[in-house]
């Protein structure tokens, strides 16, 4: 052997040799001439040496199965097909070439991915390399350990779809948003869609990140959290939302209609309360009386819609067990008189309800100032 310390007889004798410490040494002297005499073997030297540690692998111990790997992992120029087996052995073996190898391609580390244990899964999502289809498959592995090993490793690549995909299950997996956070592939819109479930200190980070609108996110936040009330069966038990909504400046119009869908009057006061200011007590009121005026005059100073004013005075008038063909007609009156009235006239008296208690008093001056104009 040209330039080697042994002879390919020597070899060939140790080879022959079934005593698990000669083989032991074969291997471990194999791979030692692999490292040091990558430039002075032949092509015939190097593919018979592969050919013998490839038989000796399955018959040498752990530790030194370990120790070739360890010898390897470094070697650009290791057989490819030896570092394969040894990829798909124990994953004691296997750690450092999954870890550091360079001959292993993105095929090599997709088929241990698919076919290998968890151990082995952790050890490729922590390479110094880890391309965009590697990373994809790490994340199609569905494991939350691999997944935030992935993600805090910040030479690994994600694709934009991979991000998306991350991005929709991080609101049930905690682990993953603020990794996610400190991604280069995290986008601005990608940022909007996690602000809605993330902890107040990662929102922080991603408003100072991206520098969004606060109006944006107001409105974003609103819609979302009122997409969850109409999807809850009970939001009103939810009182840690509710005063997170208020908090966070979050509570809408929109959202009287959907808390009383759901029939959680509580939270429908206190969207009241934040809206106009005015006492829990009138706002219940409100709702209940048969005439409805009171309550035309608080909707339309908050500017909901004549439609969602409609069905929230039914509501409260369904709530009195008031007869259905009844509610109809009143509904056609009050409907007229919600029309009548003026964005500043409504703000008006509901003013005059923050400051003092002559709810009926105002009633009847805006009843007045009405019949004036007609």
């Amino acid at each position: 052997m040209n330039g080697s310390a042994l002879s390919a007889d020597v070899l060939l004798a140790m080879a022959r040799d079934r005593s698990a410490e000669r083989r032991n040494q074969l291997g471990l002297t194999l791979v030692d001439l692999f490292r040091d005499g990558n430039n002075i073997l032949t092509e015939r030297e190097r593919a018979m040496m592969t050919d013998i540690l490839r038989r000796l692998l399955s018959e040498l111990e752990v530790a030194v199965r370990r120790a070739i790997a360890e010898r390897l992992a470094s070697d650009p120029h290791a057989p490819r097909s030896l570092v394969q087996r040894l990829a798909h052995d124990e994953i004691e073996v296997a750690w450092p070439v999954l870890r550091e190898s360079h001959v292993l391609e993105d095929v090599d580390l997709i088929e241990v991915i698919q076919h290998r244990t968890l151990e082995h899964r952790l050890a490729i999502a922590q390479r110094g390399v880890v391309s965009e289809a590697v990373a994809d498959a790490l994340v199609q592995s569905n494991e939350g350990s691999v997944i935030v090993a992935l993600l805090g490793n910040q030479n690994a690549r994600l694709s934009q779809a991979a991000m998306e995909y991350l991005v929709e299950q991080s609101e049930r997996c905690d682990a993953f948003q603020d990794p996610l956070l400190h991604r280069s592939e995290l986008t601005v819109d990608l940022a909007r869609r996690m602000f809605v479930w993330v902890s107040a200190s990662l929102r922080d980070h991603i408003v100072k990140r991206f520098e969004l609108d606060a109006t944006m996110v107001d409105d974003l936040l609103e819609s979302v959290i009122t997409k969850s009330l109409a999807d809850s069966p009970s939001p009103g038990k939810d009182v840690t939302l509710i005063n997170e909504m208020e908090r966070a400046g979050l509570v809408g119009p929109s959202l009287m209609l959907r808390a009383l869908m759901d029939g959680d009057i509580t939270l429908y006061v206190r969207i009241v309360e934040n809206l106009t200011g005015i006492r829990a007590q009138l706002a219940k009121r409100l709702l209940f009386e048969e005439a409805g005026e009171g309550l035309a005059v608080l909707c339309r100073a908050v500017d909901l819609p004549k439609v969602e004013f409609l069905e929230i005075y039914s509501i409260g008038r369904r709530a009195r067990l008031a007869d259905a063909k009844r509610i109809k007609q009143d509904c056609q009156r009050i409907g007229e008189f919600y029309e009548s009235l003026t964005l500043d006239t409504a703000r008006t008296v509901v003013l005059r309800w923050r400051r003092e208690s002559s709810y009926l008093s105002a009633l009847r001056e805006l009843e007045l100032a009405q019949a004036r104009r007609t």
